[in-house]
């Protein structure tokens, strides 16, 4: 007998290959029979007619191993058909903690999430491992692949120290990493564009690099820049697949600042021309011309570089503060100044941790300017101070153009770039990026069926058989007799995303089920509160 039978649908299998109607029948966690006609007796039955039923979202670069602890329902990503989340990216892990640094780690993770006092006093995990498998144990909605962040591993062997690595504290960062790889951790990530991955060499990355390559991981990329230095950047990343032999994941693709839009283009080739040369190098992309970070980017690289905390002292110091804005509103050769031809209309609070501010979430600096009476570059300064840093906020700076030269690229692979939330409870908080709950119904409704930019079967390829070769998944990524029955049906004459920057907390429209491991995690639209998701090891 079956424990699930979907009959009828128009299957996208995850190859590329186009859609046929066939039945899909489960047992337990695995997909048992594939054929037109299944005549077998089984607990459950879905009648997928008219639907598209193809594999899960596989989101190859997520945030949401900072709230599934909060909420292991992973709502804004299980509704819009994610099965399964790769974690631990830009450098941010919660591990591993070195007691002697801890104070720097919880500074070091205020540039991708705010932490409550509660929270951070149980933020005690010697390895991401640990971490992941506290989440496992709670359960999860999802299954979950986990990176360990070459910040992290940094701040718990140096802190915010601007120099190499000794000989010997390198030893402890590639022990830390051997830890992690050991445990079956997918590889690790690196956030080049902050303090402290700002301070690390191509030297120490490819040397933290042989060892991922070793274990057959990957090495995921935030890179330093992501506009100016747009080109440089990419090329540092193929470098070190060269030098290393690693798989290289360049992170939310992309490029910021209107001086910098068309570099997408020059970039492909380069990452055509390695790949050609034999080079394992990839990249991801969100469909949106925003990005979000903290608001702490926007001031000069001097300011930060010694941690949020003695940022927020040098900020409270008049002289220091006058300085910064004079280096904020001057061009500059030596740092990359994301205001440099962008408006203040451009910067929106996201989030903030405090209810002093809170008036501020959804506002872009121009107007929280005009209401706090001053610049609004001592508005950046207040609101730092104020919140200790923990503020977050969206910057428009990317263009549809080359939004849409990304997305045809053969190789490109799907992302959120964000965490899983939920329109109730804690994680409503904050106008947060409207990526975290529609991503994939954003690309197959307005790109794919309003644009026709790429075709149904080439988005799910990107979806879901891509990001599980990259990762080197076993037996996730298709609809395929023996594979996992990781499962997403829907209507595409109807799937959209309904989340907005004004109102970013709204489910998408058209996802009818999702199944994780053979369950159904979502049913005729909503949740059915089983977590079934799994802790994916290498």
């Amino acid at each position: 007998m079956l424990d699930l039978l979907i009959k009828n649908g128009q299957i996208i299998d995850g190859s590329g290959r186009k859609a046929f109607v066939s039945d899909i029948g489960i047992k337990g966690d695995r997909i048992y029979i594939i054929s037109p006609r299944i005549n077998l007796e089984t607990r459950e039955c879905i009648d997928a007619r008219g639907y598209v039923v193809c594999p899960g979202f596989i989101d190859i670069h997520s945030h949401s191993d900072f709230t599934l602890l909060q909420n292991p329902n992973g709502e804004s990503k299980v509704r819009q058909g994610i099965t399964t989340e790769v974690v631990g990216n830009c450098g941010f892990t919660a591990a591993p903690v070195n007691p002697a640094h801890f104070d720097d780690l919880m500074y070091y993770l205020v540039n991708t999430v705010i932490l409550s006092d509660d929270r951070k006093k149980s933020w005690k995990w010697s390895t991401q491992a640990d971490f992941v498998e506290q989440i496992g144990e709670k359960g999860s909605a999802m299954n979950i692949a986990s990176l360990v962040g070459h910040g992290t591993i940094r701040i718990a062997v140096m802190g915010f120290e601007k120099r190499d690595p000794s000989a010997g504290e390198l030893q402890k960062m590639l022990h830390m990493l051997q830890a992690e790889m050991d445990r079956g951790l997918f590889g690790m990530s690196t956030g080049l564009a902050y303090e402290p991955g700002s301070f690390a060499t191509t030297r120490e990355l490819v040397e933290m690099s042989r060892l991922i390559k070793d274990f057959g991981g990957i090495y995921a990329t935030h890179m330093k820049s992501e506009g100016k230095y747009l080109l440089e950047c990419i090329s540092q990343a193929i470098e070190i697949a060269r030098m290393s032999g690693v798989s290289v994941e360049i992170s939310h693709f992309k490029a910021e600042g209107p001086g910098n839009w068309g570099k997408v283009a020059e970039g492909l080739k380069l990452i055509d021309e390695a790949r050609k040369d034999g080079l394992e190098v990839g990249f991801d992309q969100y469909p949106y011309t925003a990005f979000g970070s903290g608001l702490l980017d926007l001031v000069p690289p001097w300011v930060r570089q010694q941690g949020p905390g003695k940022m927020i002292e040098l900020l409270q110091n008049q002289d220091y503060r006058a300085r910064a804005i004079h280096d904020m509103m001057e061009p500059s050769d030596i740092w990359e100044n994301p205001m440099e031809g962008n408006t203040w209309d451009k910067v929106v609070i996201a989030s903030v941790g405090t209810d002093k501010n809170k008036n501020c979430e959804g506002k872009d600096i121009g107007q929280i300017s005009q209401e706090m009476g001053c610049s609004p570059y001592e508005t950046v300064m207040r609101l730092l101070v104020e919140e200790k840093a923990s503020v977050k906020m969206i910057l428009f700076g990317m263009c549809e153009q080359d939004l849409e030269t990304v997305m045809k690229h053969p190789n490109t692979i799907f992302c959120t770039d964000g965490r899983a939330v939920a329109p109730y409870g804690e994680l409503a908080r904050g106008k947060i990026h409207p990526r975290y709950y529609g991503t994939y119904p954003r690309i197959l409704g307005r790109y794919v069926r309003q644009k026709n930019i790429i075709p149904l079967e080439e988005a799910i390829k990107k979806m879901t058989y891509l990001p599980a070769q990259k990762l080197k998944l076993k037996d996730r990524g298709l609809i395929q007799k023996g594979y996992f029955a990781d499962i997403t049906i829907f209507d595409r004459n109807e799937i959209i995303d309904l989340a907005t920057f004004r109102e970013p907390h709204r489910y998408p429209l058209g996802i009818k089920h999702v199944i994780v491991n053979g369950k159904l995690v979502v049913s005729g639209g909503e949740h059915t509160g089983k977590l079934p998701g799994r802790i994916l090891r290498r």
